[in-house]
């Protein structure tokens, strides 16, 4: 079994970190996020017969170093041995070229070319990087992982820019707030399913700002679901009333998606088709 040890530093940028301090929920979030990304980054590069683990370093001045331990043991410890941290880093900084390239949606095509890959966007630009820096990019945890050291990192109020710094002589990874909103997952969504449905909801929570979505529960799970039958709405405007137990009588669209590996549904209630107290509910039980 072989052994490698390299260090990576996440640096935030901005007047808000002048005074070095950073909201620790922040900085909490931020350390994990960046840990589980370079962890994947690390499979990524050398295989799923690499096992990494990430430890907290040193935090100083809106910065954090990572340590990134991985070993790779059995046969592929032999081909590792031929690996360095560098390559860990070109695949990194690839992938943050990718995003950046994407800039926030699925790649529009894409050509292989033995160890390298030509992603066009939907604009039509095309840029090569590793394959394994494609891998990365549409990785589930590392997307995730990624919109939220980035995207939502550099969303506070004072945050500028990030700087990633290893240890190897290569430039440091930069994005600043402009380019922090194409940090987030593309890999492409298809459709498995759209049913229609009608069925009996409870109302958990009734969300009485625009865009956001209800929480109901039908029986067997409880989930968000967007409301969009207008009549409905204005009928809430209104001033209808809503109780603890309230049932809704819906049209409910039911989508299937896939990204990836992950298998997602998304629900909209289209029509209330009736709304029930629990004092009517009980009127219309048998007996």
């Amino acid at each position: 079994m072989r052994a490698m040890k390299t260090s990576v530093a996440l640096r935030y940028e901005g007047p808000a970190l002048d005074s070095g301090r950073m909201n620790v929920y922040e900085a909490s979030a931020n350390m994990i996020a960046f840990s589980e990304f370079m962890v994947a980054a690390v499979k990524s590069t050398y295989g799923d017969a690499a096992e990494a683990h990430a430890e907290v370093a040193g935090f100083e001045h809106g910065s954090f170093v990572t340590d990134l331990v991985f070993t790779v043991g059995g046969s592929a410890a032999t081909v590792f041995t031929a690996l360095t941290p560098a390559q860990l880093w070109d695949v990194v900084k690839g992938a943050f070229d990718l995003w950046k390239h994407l800039k926030g949606s699925p790649p529009a095509a894409i050509k292989h070319d033995g160890q390298s890959v030509t992603v066009t966007n939907n604009s039509g630009h095309i840029i090569q990087v590793r394959t394994d820096s494609l891998t990365l990019v549409l990785n589930e945890k590392a997307s995730e992982a990624v919109e939220q050291f980035v995207k939502v990192g550099l969303s506070h109020e004072g945050y500028e820019a990030l700087r990633i710094g290893g240890a190897t002589e290569v430039p440091a990874i930069t994005v600043d707030r402009r380019e922090a909103e194409s940090f987030v997952p593309v890999a492409a969504k298809s459709q498995l399913s759209d049913n229609t449905v009608e069925v009996a909801l409870t109302i958990v929570a009734a969300v009485f700002q625009d865009g956001n979505k209800w929480r109901f529960n039908d029986g067997a799970s409880t989930f968000n679901a967007a409301l969009t039958d207008g009549d409905f709405l204005i009928r809430v405007e209104k001033g209808e009333r809503f109780g603890k137990g309230d049932v809704l009588r819906v049209r409910m669209q039911v989508v299937q998606s896939r990204t990836g590996a992950k298998v997602s549904v998304e629900r909209t209630v289209l029509k209330v088709l009736d709304h029930l107290t629990p004092h009517e509910q009980a009127v219309l039980l048998p007996g």
